[in-house]
């Protein structure tokens, strides 16, 4: 069957813990392509050999984390701990101890203080109304290693709060776009993320998700909508307050319906980059 370049996404790549064979349900490490139905097959393209369909796995619930795996999250920042919890996949108590040092902080200190744990982003029935949802990442200052977190972890980071170690971290915020035309949510997504790629000098972000800037998204059109003015702003760069509507591409304009009034566009604020 003759399927449309523009209908496919090829050559993306998971590192596996994200999708699985959907006739064995064993997880998939590997290239993989995806239609414009929202159907997975691996191999980079169609044209490639032994097609499998794969689906997306479901995200492990708390309650199926093991008391283990919760507790690598957690990091006690001293040179004698005797047995310090270390998910060494992920981050590094040396990273830690030798960046204190530098930093003229205490190493001695025997309060654990708790690491980002990797958080799985869901988008609620409001988020979708809006067409938008904020999602949180951080990224290590010694290198490009970037992982999702929820939005309580990210306060605490930029507040340095006292439980956590905001040190070695740089957080990020930025909207994603989940409704509009297929393609322009696309390009809308990949083009903040390359964004904040160019605002941080770090480069890493587009691996770590994939590639995947069709995650979450829905097409539909939402008209007569309100915001209060946090979300938007008018091409003089002041904040917009009121009524507006989505257009299939994702744009969002003044009005509650296209051609109702001015259709003014509005550009959204969408990215927020915190140093430390």
């Amino acid at each position: 069957m003759y399927i449309p370049k523009n209908r496919i996404k090829t050559n993306l790549y998971t590192p596996g813990n994200e999708f699985v064979i959907s006739t064995t349900e064993k997880n998939y490490t590997g290239y993989y392509h995806s239609l414009y139905t929202g159907e997975f097959f691996t191999g980079k393209n169609p044209n490639d050999t032994n097609i499998v369909e794969i689906v997306k796995s479901a995200p492990p619930s708390v309650e199926d984390l093991s008391p283990g795996l919760i507790e690598t999250n957690v990091i006690a920042l001293f040179l004698e701990d005797p047995d310090p919890v270390v998910n060494q996949e992920q981050w590094n108590q040396g990273d830690i101890v030798t960046y204190l040092k530098l930093k003229n902080k205490s190493t001695t200190d025997d309060n654990p203080r708790e690491m980002p744990q990797f958080y799985y982003a869901s988008p609620t029935k409001g988020d979708y109304k809006l067409g938008q949802f904020t999602r949180y990442f951080v990224v290590k200052v010694n290198e490009d290693q970037f992982m999702e977190i929820d939005a309580k972890t990210y306060n605490k980071i930029i507040k340095r709060g006292s439980d956590i170690v905001w040190e070695l971290f740089q957080p990020i915020k930025t909207q994603w776009t989940i409704i509009g035309v297929e393609d322009d949510v696309f390009d809308i997504n990949r083009n903040q993320v390359l964004i904040i790629e160019q605002k941080i000098g770090r480069r890493g972000l587009q691996e770590f998700l994939n590639n995947d800037y069709l995650k979450y998204y829905i097409s539909v059109n939402l008209n007569n909508q309100y915001t209060s003015g946090d979300d938007y702003t008018l091409p003089n760069g002041l904040n917009y307050e009121g009524l507006y509507h989505i257009m299939p591409g994702g744009v969002a304009m003044t009005g509650r319906f296209h051609g109702e009034g001015e259709d003014i566009l509005l550009t959204s604020i969408s990215i927020e980059i915190y140093v430390n």
